[in-house]
This record gives C-alpha cells, structure tokens and sequence, in this order.
C-alpha cells in the first residue's frame, strides 16, 4: 500500500489544533525531528528545529591561536543555522576543572552572561569561544562538559540551556588527551553512558546527542611549545559511537571541519525516517512543492544506521533540498515487504 505523508518542518506550537493526535506540547525527545509515517494520516505534524550547542574548548597553554581558527569560523555556521530557521542554544564551557576559582576564573562553569546564545545575542559567540591560554595544564574536558550539561548544575544556575526534545551537539576543542576522573573513567564508557542517559535516542528515531572532536587523531602533533604528541582517543570514542565529526586540530584552516559539524547538526534535524524498510524505487519526495531527486549534491539519499541491533532507514537531505524550518515535506513510498 502506498504511504502518503505530509510534513511541515515549522517549530511546535500548542496553539495550533491538529488533526493526527500528539502527545502534548511539553518538552519532550518524541517530537524530534521528521516524524515517521502514519498508516493513515491527515493534518500536519509538526517538528521540532531546536538544537543546543555546546563547545568545550581547552583553555591550557598553547591553545590561544586553535580557538581563534575555531572562532573565526562561526559566523558560517550561525548563517547557516539561520537561513534553515533553526532554534539553536549556544553555550561555551573551558577543560579547567580546577576548585580554585580565583586562580582560574573561567574553571567549573559556562562562561559569559547569558550563559547561552540564541540568535539575538549570536554575535557574542566569536569572543566568547576565545577564552585564552591561562587555564589549568590538567586538561578535563569530559568532565567539564559532564558538568554544565547536568541537570543539578543547570537547576543550581536557574538555566535552561538543555532541552529535552533539542538535538545536543558538543564540539570538543584540545590538543591534549583527556585527564577527567571526577564523573567518570574516560577511558571506558562512563561519558557515552552519561549521555546516553542525559539524551536519550528520540522516538521518532535517531541519536539526541553528538559529540565532534577537533584535536590530535595521529601521532604527528603541532603544539608549537614542543609537547608530547597526545592523541584523544577518550574524544575519538564518543565521535564514534554518535558517529560525529573527527578532524585535525593542526589544520590552519578550520573552514571544511565547521563545515562538516554543520552538515551533521543538519543532517540529524532534517533526516526522514522510516518505520520500515522502504523499496527505493517507489520513493518520491518534494520539499516546499518542488521535486526533489536522488542526489548527493542537491537531492536526497537513502541512508541506514544500526540503532539497538537493527537497521533503520531514513532519507538524507542535500544542498538546495535540505527543508528549512517552515517548508512541506512530502513523502510516498511503497514499503520493501509490500513490493
């Protein structure tokens, strides 16, 4: 039987009376992102465009000209995230976790007021994101982020940075392994487990948290002080098991790994998902009424990931196709197991 579905890509709003029946307008990951389709449907669903975004950015010594190639990059990304209409959240937190707040004031905390952006105050982020070379030399990054992410430092704060049903991407800056201990061993698991449970996979399907890493993947480093070549493997793991973006922090041009970030953070927000296996080549697609084709460059493709043992599919948005935040998406498709 052929599924007919259409979705409009405009922010949740508990006003607007629908037709298909949703459970309420609290914050909540089940409104996430492209909902899947209905057997029988009618009305318009509504998705959540709302990501929050978090940058944890090693404040020790020689760090000062890699957050300057980072911040030098932001306006790009914050166009972009504009022109889709996203609902972003922005916030910067440093890898000193010392208790000595006198000696480094930036440590156990988001930094600036507000403690996040939204797109009024966006602007601020570029400075904000410099946060200097004077922190602690035992770099904690996992724990920093473990910390200004909790729900205890948040509610002590009275801050509502994290939202439930917001997508979290966490942008991991140091050119230096992790040393965290506090909440957890950062070489086993404990910081995937954390988020796992801080930001559980949405309903509607796919991860509600990514973690990307700009940093030493190899064993050729470029601290310009001479140190010990130190790759973040304990970073590289939770890229891995979000599947976020990994790139080299000896790049002096940051330019295509905020490019790569970007696309993520998009990818994950517009992604179509299927209940079921769909056969290819009944899928037909328009976004804003136009026909959108298969393409890698300003179509769509068909995509899979593993999620809890099992394969899932969902449909991938390219260029000029990538739905902004108030656009109709439709979808038709002949499911595999009808075929």
């Amino acid at each position: 039987m052929l599924k007919r579905i259409v979705l409009s890509l405009i922010a949740v709003l508990c006003s607007v009376a629908i037709v298909v029946s949703l459970s309420g307008c609290a914050d909540r990951a089940t409104s996430f992102g492209l909902s899947s389709q209905q057997d029988t449907f009618s009305g318009k669903v509504f998705y959540n465009n709302k990501v929050d975004i978090l940058f944890v950015v090693d404040n020790s010594k020689s760090m000062l000209q890699y957050q300057q190639r980072l911040a030098a990059q932001m306006q790009t990304m914050i166009s972009t995230l504009n022109s889709l209409k996203m609902d972003y959240r922005v916030a910067v937190t440093t890898s000193t976790m010392s208790s000595d707040s006198s000696m480094y004031p930036l440590t156990r905390k988001l930094v600036g007021s507000p403690v996040y952006l939204t797109a009024s105050n966006i602007h601020l982020l570029t400075d904000r994101i410099i946060v200097g070379e004077s922190g602690s030399d035992l770099e904690r990054s996992l724990d920093a982020m473990h910390l200004v992410t909790s729900a205890s430092y948040l509610s002590g704060i009275g801050s509502d940075f994290i939202r439930s049903d917001a997508l979290l991407s966490i942008v991991f800056i140091s050119d230096e392994r992790d040393q965290s201990s506090e909440f957890g061993n950062p070489n086993s698991n404990d910081f995937i487990n954390y988020l796992n449970s801080r930001k559980p996979d949405f309903d509607t399907g796919g991860k509600a948290w990514l973690a990307n890493y700009i940093g030493i993947l190899t064993n050729q480093g470029c601290d310009i002080l001479g140190g010990t070549v130190s790759i973040g493997t304990q970073f590289i793991s939770l890229v891995t098991a979000s599947n976020g973006v990994k790139s080299s922090i000896c790049n002096a041009d940051l330019s295509g790994t905020v490019s790569n970030i970007k696309a993520r953070i998009i990818d994950q927000i517009t992604a179509y998902r299927f209940r079921d296996t769909p056969n290819k080549a009944t899928i037909g697609v328009t976004v804003g009424g136009r026909t959108i084709l298969e393409d890698v460059v300003n179509g769509w493709t068909l995509e899979n990931e593993s999620l809890t043992g099992y394969k899932k599919y969902f449909l991938k948005f390219h260029g000029s196709s990538i739905p902004a935040a108030d656009e109709n998406v439709d979808v038709r498709y002949t499911p595999l197991s009808a075929s």
